[in-house]
């Protein structure tokens, strides 16, 4: 495993008496550890010991040097020199185990002596323990296990004493005994009972050195079970800040204080050394030797706590001991030194201030407002509200520390405010003082694709504020994604990336370290006072998008226990299923490349809280996670020893050079840190379709061959690369040989991409800012007189569905390169937008706020009637696939016609109602709760299916709807034309008229024709007028009525209706007699017109 608790991490308990092992010819040591199960590695050759180089040395190899010491399972394989390096010879190197070798003499390895090293990367191991104390509050404390033949065992209390503690609290890396405890104090035992009898003196470094019975042999039972309490072994503190309470962190070691290397520090950590200290809550975590770099040993590294830990020895690390470290990557905190007690929350309470390593109060004479309001913004809460001077919320027992405080308000910390001395006051502690704050400004984040992403916007005095700053970065960035509790900042966005915020700035300018716990903790410049602002004003909004997915517990942060974010928590995921396939998805989500391995059984330690996700089934080619089929969330039977694990390997980069644009070039792949010419063996347009697709180009135009772009200057490596043209990423594809090959660098692979359009900072691939490739150069298309027909070209010209909607105003963030079209006026139907009419390249009157957007469905109807019916077809890398009917019901239905705009489904048909397909029959077992908001969101099987093309899913939605009511049956109505919904005037609008409505929609016959807006205005345009149906009719649409769009009404004359159906009256049986009877004519007449389908099909 990767990590482990730090008081274990000190010295390992052992099994043999000897510390050297005989391997045949070969002994084998650990040495410069705490034990002979930590240390560096020496082998005995020639009568002398010598180390190993660390070249290809990895847990594998610790795992065998582990198992042949007899110690317990490998934690890591060091490298580096980290138990320090030696001056005798290296005996070995490049040693490669399988890691199931019984013995490091087995695996391949060098020639005795041959190697390319020095003492500098001298290899090491840290084993685990044998011994364990359970059931107790933390790990210096409990009942004692032993580890003996497989099986851990209890030792039995008889002569058990102070002498036998203090050597397994020596052994545990605790402090020293505090008791001995002889009768299950800490609970029964349920394994064997390993151990009678034991009597040390004290003096001995391990368990098994003391004199006791043989193993097994005992008179006991589990109710005298021994146990051990010991002191907790860390002290820390803080050195280099202004208070006991600020600075940087140092820890006792063998009578030493060393640093912790700032690597992974953050918050949570932080919070745990406060607490042990006795100071307040974290400020922040600073991890770049900010209070100086100290002169010690780097003690500790990796630290990994939850935040609720009582002390740091708790916390998971990855090592211990004497390490390497950056001396400027060193940890820090700074802890509040002010606190409020018995409060109703975190920003009401009596107050206390920390002195002299003790809390006490504040005498409340003279205590007032100002004074309040520099606490509750010290504190990172709101305004004072009320002041309270009379111990309000309890009498303190300390010292009174302050009184004569006299603040001005403006004051950021109440050391600021003037006051009398420490200590020196006329009170008592009926004259406590209090304060009430208000609740500091949440954050939330606007207008994003999920929960995680969005412009940031803070809740201050009961109104949402946006935030800007000409400072915001990743670090600011990350804060916030801590705050509101999601995974670690993807961007830091300037700008209207998520549309224009409205109303009033909360803050001017804010600069973040990234290691607050929140946002109110960074250097803060506050708008002042009542401001004007101008929509201009808010370009500068900022936005983030987090993760949403994580790695935790593991050595870095590709790698460790995948934990998904869900419902505001996070949770893990069952390892039922879990394979490579899987783990790739989620290293490419995380930018940490292509998974190496998929692991099992909790393998980086057991999750805590719910288990989000269990059968999950990718194919590997997925973008998100989130596009995996899986079961429903939470729906499994595991438990947390099944939680999935992850190690992902480095990214690697793809371009193009000497090309004539960005989209053409000869390819270079970056690997081991150096630029790579590709080999044109094997080089196909399949390869060249991925190239294209991950630098963002659009579909190769040609593959050209023998060295078209120039030849190379590095190594030709990579030949034999065989993608299928599916590929999410070039890394995807299958190569021959990763290695250097003979091919000249006139043999090198070229791709030329089509580059006239693409879409920039979508949310999927057919969504974003539109762009065009003109002059050797990408650039903008201008919002003015762009609309759903010129959007309409654009997605059909991408390979994309429909076009849902147009984006204006740099909805998808401005494009800072030329801007090439304006007046873009197509008609809809055109091949590509250069057919469409527009203005000459380059001539506009436009800015890049005014950068046109677009957002194309990944989901289309086809051969229906209209827009809203049709055989249900799936864009998947880049292929559009039918669905199979298999699972096909009315609640997959809905999902898709609200995805395309329409209103609800009517109708799900298989078969081939509305024409067979024509490709692979991809997408079966659909499972949709109805409620998604895409299609893509649904429990989806992306799997090659043998149902035919005669049994794909179909659909027919209404374009007909009812807002507003208090039913789906009653309401304003809405008709759908042109992909935008309208109203109805209520202009001659009757009962037959309402009936039709009513009985298309499956409600029945109508009970009222409501005019004036009755379920309020509508917002969009108004459709009909003079609607003059006779009762009959089928459908709405065969009413006779005025053209569409023409009439004189406003939106106070809205149409409505109230329907019968589930009302109870007499009418309904008959309304459920002619509901059913235009059901069957339907079916009937989709049967005639798949008859007619078929015979013509036979006469071609």
């Amino acid at each position: 495993m990767g990590h482990m608790m730090l008081g274990l991490l000190n010295v390992e308990g052992v099994v043999v008496d000897s510390s050297i092992a005989d391997a045949g010819q070969w002994e084998i040591r650990l040495v410069n550890g705490t034990s002979h199960c930590n240390g560096m590695v020496e082998f005995l050759h020639n009568g002398q010991w010598g180390t190993i180089c660390d070249d290809d040395w990895g847990i594998e190899e610790a795992t065998v040097v582990c198992r042949q010491l007899r110690c317990g399972p490998a934690i890591s394989a060091t490298l580096e020199a980290q138990f320090g390096g030696e001056t005798g010879p290296i005996w070995l190197d490049e040693v490669r185990c399988s890691g199931t070798e019984p013995e490091l003499s087995q695996c391949p390895a060098s020639n005795w002596g041959e190697h390319d090293c020095t003492h500098e990367e001298d290899a090491g191991v840290v084993c685990s323990v044998e011994i364990k104390l359970l059931d107790g509050s933390h790990h210096c404390r409990g009942r004692v296990e032993l580890l003996h033949n497989g099986q851990w065992g209890t030792v039995c209390g008889h002569y058990w004493g102070l002498e036998d503690a203090r050597v397994v609290c020596r052994q545990l890396a605790c402090g020293d005994a505090e008791s001995a405890l002889q009768a299950a104090e800490f609970g029964s035992g349920t394994g064997p009972i390993w151990l009678d009898d034991v009597r040390c003196t004290g003096t001995e470094s391990n368990l098994y050195q003391c004199p006791k019975m043989p193993w097994g042999e005992h008179d006991c039972k589990h109710e005298e079970d021994a146990g051990v309490v010991c002191s907790d072994p860390l002290e820390i503190r803080l050195v280099g800040g202004s208070s006991h309470c600020s600075g940087r962190v140092e820890v006792l070691l063998h009578g030493q204080w060393g640093k912790v290397c700032g690597h992974g520090w953050d918050v949570e950590d932080a919070r745990v050394v406060c607490r042990q200290l006795g100071c307040g809550d974290a400020r922040s975590a600073l991890r770049n030797a900010e209070f100086g770099r100290g002169t010690g040993p780097t003690w500790l590294n990796d630290v990994r706590c939850m935040g609720t830990e009582s002390t740091l020895s708790q916390c998971p690390a990855r090592s211990w001991g004497a390490l390497k470290c950056n001396d400027l990557n060193v940890a820090a905190v700074v802890c509040s030194e002010l606190r409020l007690i018995n409060g109703l929350s975190n920003c009401s309470g009596r107050i206390e201030v920390f002195h002299n390593q003790l809390w006490g109060s504040v005498c409340g004479a003279g205590w007032d407002l100002q004074d309040a309001n520099v606490v509750c913004g010290e504190m990172g809460c709101g305004n004072a509200l009320r002041v309270r001077s009379e111990a309000w919320f309890g009498q303190a027992s300390g010292p009174i520390w302050l009184g004569r405080v006299n603040c001005t308000g403006e004051e950021t910390s109440l050391y600021e405010c003037p006051r009398g001395p420490w200590g020196e006051h006329n009170c008592s502690h009926s004259q406590d003082a209090s304060v009430e704050c208000s609740e500091p400004p949440e954050v939330r984040l606007v207008n994003g694709s999920s929960f995680c992403s969005g412009r940031v916007e803070v809740l201050h005095n009961q109104q949402w504020w946006t935030l800007r700053s000409h400072f915001w970065n990743l670090h600011g960035a990350q804060v916030l994604c801590r705050e509101v509790g999601c995974g670690s900042a993807l961007s830091a966005q300037e700008g209207p990336h998520f549309g224009i915020g409205h109303g009033p700035f909360l803050l001017e300018d804010i600069v973040c370290t990234g290691g607050e716990s929140a946002l109110r903790y960074c250097r803060i410049k506050y708008i002042q006072g009542a401001k004007r602002i101008d929509a201009e004003d808010h370009w500068e909004d900022v936005g983030v998008v987090c993760s949403e997915i994580r790695l935790v517990n593991g050595p870095s942060r590709c790698s460790g226990r995948v934990e998904v974010f869900h419902n505001q928590q996070w949770g893990t995921v069952c390892d039922a299923g879990w394979d490579l396939q899987d783990a790739h998805v989620v290293c490419r989500e995380l930018s940490c490349g292509n998974a190496s391995q998929a692991f099992g059984g909790a393998l980086f330690g057991q999750g805590s809280g719910p288990i989000w996700l269990a059968g999950v089934n990718c194919t590997g080619e997925e973008a998100s996670h989130t596009k995996c089929p899986r079961r429903s969330w939470a729906e499994h039977r595991c438990d947390h020893s099944q939680d999935a694990s992850v190690a992902c390997s480095d990214p690697q980069i793809i371009r193009l050079v000497n090309g004539t644009s960005p989209c053409s070039g000869r390819v270079e792949v970056f690997h081991n840190q150096q630029w790579l010419t590709m080999c044109d063996e094997g080089w196909d347009l399949n390869s060249a379709k991925v190239v294209c697709r991950e630098i963002g180009c659009s579909p190769p135009l040609s593959v050209p061959r023998g060295a078209h772009f120039g030849r190379g200057h590095g190594p030709a490596w990579l030949t034999g690369v065989h993608c299928q043209g599916t590929e999410a990423t070039f890394k995807e594809c299958t190569p021959n040989n990763w290695q250097a090959k003979d091919c000249s660098h006139g043999e090198g692979a070229a791709v030329v991409c089509s580059e006239d359009i693409r879409f920039v900072n979508g949310t999927s691939p057919c969504s974003g800012r539109v762009e065009v490739f003109h002059g050797s150069e990408w650039g903008t298309v201008c919002d003015d007189g762009w609309n759903l027909s010129s959007a309409q070209v654009v997605c059909r010209q991408l390979g994309c569905g429909e076009a849902l909607s147009v984006k204006e105003a740099a909805h998808f963030g401005r494009g800072n390169d030329p801007i090439w079209l304006d007046e873009v006026r197509c008609e809809g139907t055109e091949a590509t937008l250069h057919h469409c009419p527009l203005q000459p390249w380059g001539e506009h009157d436009c800015k890049h706020e005014e950068d046109a957007g677009v957002v194309c469905s990944e989901i289309r109807l086809v051969n229906g009637t209209n827009s809203c019916s049709g055989r249900v077809e799936v864009l998947h890398n880049w292929q559009w696939l039918a669905v199979c009917d298999d699972g096909w019901n009315l609640t997959s239905a809905q999902v898709v016609c609200r995805e395309l705009g329409c209103g609800e489904a009517l109708l799900t048909a298989g078969g081939a109602h509305f024409g067979r397909g024509n490709g692979p029959t991809w997408l079966s077992g659909v499972s949709c709760q109805g409620t998604e908001a895409a299609f893509k969101d649904c429990d989806l099987q992306w799997r090659t299916h043998d149902c035919s093309h005669g049994e794909v899913a179909h659909v027919v939605c209404s374009e007909l709807r009812l807002v507003n009511g208090p039913s789906r049956c009653s309401g304003r109505i809405e008709v759908l034309h042109n992909r935008q919904w309208g109203t109805v005037c209520d202009a001659g609008w009757d009962l037959q008229d309402a009936h039709i409505v009513c009985r298309e929609l499956g409600c029945g016959n109508a009970s009222k024709a409501l005019s004036g807006a009755w379920f309020g205005q509508g917002s969009g345009p108004i459709w009909l007028e003079g609607v003059n149906c006779t009762g009959e009719e089928a459908s709405l649409n065969d009413c006779p009525q005025i053209l569409w769009g023409e009439h004189s009404c406003n939106h106070s004359q809205d149409a409505s209706v109230e329907c019968s159906a589930f009302t109870g009256d007499a009418s309904v049986e008959g309304n459920i007699c002619l509901g059913v009877s235009g059901l069957v004519l339907l079916v009937l007449v989709l049967i005639v017109a798949e008859a007619v389908y078929s015979w013509r099909r036979g006469q071609l």
